[in-house]
């Protein structure tokens, strides 16, 4: 029953795939559409959110335990910065400053790697640590 039940899930994700996408796909293309430009910080939030939500969802199917054992070494040297780097755009949209960075950090923004980066390293930083044990740094 449990290698049945592993087909089924991973069935079910494909399905939540591909309605995930369209569901993102469509809010994009509402809030593209009713898009001024005074409130442009909504579709950056908006971007911000779906990548990040995209990350979590890609962690799904690789999760084996879902057993909550922090792994703090990936939550503070992969998700903490990425979390903050991705979080530059939507924030400085509400602001009224401009952005240090050059061409780089645009290039590197508009993949949307690094929302998904973050997504997916809080999960693996949640449920893929290791059990308590003596670690001796």
């Amino acid at each position: 029953m449990d290698k049945l039940w592993t087909y089924v899930w991973r069935i079910l994700w494909i399905f939540g795939l591909f309605i995930l996408a369209i569901v993102s796909m469509d809010m994009k293309q509402q809030i593209s559409e009713n898009l001024h430009y005074d409130n442009i910080h909504l579709f950056f939030w908006y971007i911000f959110i779906c990548r990040i939500f995209w990350g979590i969802y890609l962690a799904l199917i690789c999760i084996k335990s879902w057993n909550i054992y922090l792994n703090g070494r990936l939550f503070i040297c992969v998700f903490l910065p990425c979390f903050v780097f991705s979080l530059i755009l939507p924030v400085s949209s509400i602001t009224t400053g401009t952005l240090p960075f050059g061409i780089w950090f645009i290039k590197v923004y508009s993949t949307g790697l690094v929302e998904v980066a973050a997504g997916l390293s809080l999960m693996f930083s949640i449920f893929n640590g290791e059990k308590d044990k003596k670690q001796y740094v």
